[in-house]
């Protein structure tokens, strides 16, 4: 089993070109991964970290890049090789990506990278993220096609398909793709020796069910942490609406969850996210919360921890019962004294909508919140207040809007959702903004709906001048 291995040379690797600190310690824990696992699964550790870090280089582009460390690892970790060979042949390649022809993937941030020499240059280039919407979901061939690729080339459909994985679940650690692409080589494997291939695939595919289904769950929760603005005030909504808790318990829940994420997602190591969500399962399974929570919660917190999580959150949330008072914007939400007043005002207009995913609800009060923000920190709050309170007002409209399209969308077949929108939507530019509508619906209404398109796409009606939904 080399998924172990290939987990301790992911914790080395990411950084090795970045850092100057520790060379030898850098080197020794390459040369073990690679006497380990070899060359070729070396570079497949190499393209599951290129092709998350930019998926939108191509697989040559990627491929390159592996190439070029894989030779650069088998060269210095050679007996006789000199002490600088790898720190040399490290900048060599941090030149090389700086090339107006270089062969390695392209990144919209590279040249104020390369602007810089030396130790910066690394160490900026090894930060480089692509924050492009994301892919659309992998289609995979037919039973037939895949037979005929793998057989064509184990090795090269192993390294096509960790690109296609890892560029479309760019925020996850990449153990768990590896993990993904070794269980879709076994499958393979095993099943385009038999004369009868397609009762074998259907059989794997089955027993791989839990598998993919939390390789999706994982990769949305942190693709929402990396990408989303107000990602934790989003979590407290989520908590506070499912759990029917308060503003402060709510809020405790979203911190631990937030905290985990952000320690684990970018991590290359799996374990690492997995022994947070056991923690996490705690918090979310105490006894008080059990005390007041459905049978159907009740079963979720008896699964593992990634089950658990996974569970809960297809759990349907409901919105309060009874009809709080509207929050007020005032310069009370600005005093030293109330450290949690903005974030509180946020959940309370939050809280209510039960069908907004967390991108669109993210985006909406994020919106809020930076006006809100700006006003504190104006010279005269109050009157900057009073006159952003429409403009707030026209923002916190939108999550009932949203909501009420959601609704809607889910509750209507598609031609019916479209005609009813398009004899709601009136006025100028009507097709657009139909087509609009239609677009943010079936893309976002999902509670695992992509981030980074959806917060677009929102932020577009924030900003229109029309800023209405429906």
């Amino acid at each position: 089993m080399w998924i172990p291995v290939i987990i301790i040379i992911l914790g080395t690797f990411t950084h090795t070109l970045a850092k100057d600190n520790g060379k030898s310690y850098e080197k020794e824990k390459i040369c073990e991964g690679l006497q380990a696992v070899g060359s070729a699964k070396f570079r497949e550790v190499v393209i599951a970290v290129y092709s998350q870090k930019f998926p939108n280089g191509t697989f040559e582009e990627v491929t390159c890049v592996a190439e070029e460390m894989a030779k650069l690892a088998e060269k210095c970790c050679l007996d006789d090789a000199n002490p600088d060979c790898y720190d040399k042949g490290a900048t060599a390649i941090s030149d090389k990506s700086c090339r107006k022809d270089s062969p390695f993937p392209k990144h919209p941030g590279i040249t104020q990278c390369c602007v810089q020499q030396g130790r910066e240059r690394k160490l900026c280039l090894a930060m480089l993220r692509y924050a492009a919407d994301e892919l659309p979901s992998l289609l995979e061939p037919s039973n037939e096609e895949i037979c005929k690729q793998y057989q064509q080339d184990p090795v090269d459909y192993s390294a096509r398909y960790v690109y296609e994985l890892a560029r479309r679940h760019r925020s996850i650690p990449a153990g768990f793709i590896l993990n993904a692409t070794q269980n879709q080589v076994k499958m393979a494997e095993t099943c385009c020796s038999l004369a009868h291939l397609n009762p074998c695939f259907f059989k794997e595919r089955y027993e791989l069910r839990k598998s993919s289904n939390s390789l999706r769950f994982l990769s949305n929760v942190c693709n929402n942490r990396v990408n989303l603005r107000s990602h934790k005030t989003g979590l407290a909504v989520y908590y506070g609406g499912l759990l029917k808790s308060s503003f402060e318990e709510a809020m405790t829940t979203a911190s631990s969850f937030h905290t985990a994420l952000t320690k684990c997602c970018l991590q290359p190591h799996a374990d690492c996210l997995l022994q947070e969500f056991s923690g996490f399962q705690k918090i979310l399974c105490n006894e008080s919360t059990m005390t007041s929570m459905s049978v159907e919660f009740e079963s979720c917190c008896k699964k593992t921890p990634l089950e658990s999580l996974m569970c809960v959150d297809n759990m349907k949330r409901q919105p309060p019962q009874t009809a709080d008072t509207p929050p007020t914007l005032s310069s009370q939400l600005c005093q030293e004294t109330q450290p949690h007043a903005i974030e509180r005002y946020l959940f309370q207009i939050g809280v209510k909508h039960a069908s907004v995913s967390r991108p669109m609800m993210t985006t909406i009060l994020d919106s809020i919140k930076h006006t809100v923000i700006g006003c504190c920190n104006s010279t005269d709050t109050q009157a900057c207040m009073r006159q952003q309170e429409a403009k707030v007002e026209k923002t916190a409209a939108l999550l009932s809007q949203t909501d009420n399209m959601c609704s809607q969308y889910f509750r209507l077949d598609f031609p019916e959702f479209k005609k009813k929108m398009h004899g709601e939507i009136q006025g100028e530019g009507k097709e657009e903004r139909v087509e609009a509508v239609v677009k943010l619906a079936s893309t976002c209404c999902f509670q695992h709906s992509p981030a980074v398109l959806c917060q677009k796409l929102m932020k577009a009606f924030i900003e229109s001048k029309d800023d209405t939904i429906v």
